[in-house]
């Protein structure tokens, strides 16, 4: 009850602030062609994956579900998101079944992003010593 009183007074329950930070910590680095992410190998362990790919191909999904939460991460990670975000686990639970869809949909597209531009400056360093410069 105490817990819920100060998430109440605090407004915790609608703070994002430095919680995307903190997740995409958690979740390390983006994934790449043949190098899925920690939550994409997770979620092929566990059958899990189309719904990741739903996340990364559209806007606006539902939120995601307390026991998808629980089953695509450890509850070390958990506690490590309630306690470097300062919400109650019941506040840091309710952020991230609304955050961590649209989180992964932003880390799809900037690592699209990357890779469009890797692969741009790789075209154009072929295409220079193919003209000999």
């Amino acid at each position: 009850m105490t817990t819920a009183i100060g998430d109440f007074l605090t407004g915790a329950q609608g703070d994002r602030s430095g919680a995307l930070s903190v997740l995409n910590d958690i979740l390390g680095p983006l994934p790449a062609p043949d190098q899925p992410s920690m939550l994409e190998h997770r979620a092929q362990e566990l059958g899990m994956l189309p719904l990741i790919r739903t996340w990364q191909e559209r806007d606006n999904t539902a939120v995601a579900d307390e026991s998808t939460i629980h089953a695509l991460f450890r509850p070390v990670e958990l506690q490590r998101f309630s306690t470097q975000t300062g919400l109650s686990e019941r506040a840091a639970m309710n952020i991230l079944r609304d955050l961590l869809p649209s989180a992964i949909r932003h880390r799809a597209i900037n690592a699209r992003a990357g890779w469009q531009r890797q692969m741009g400056q790789t075209d154009a360093t072929t295409a220079q010593q193919a003209a000999g410069e």
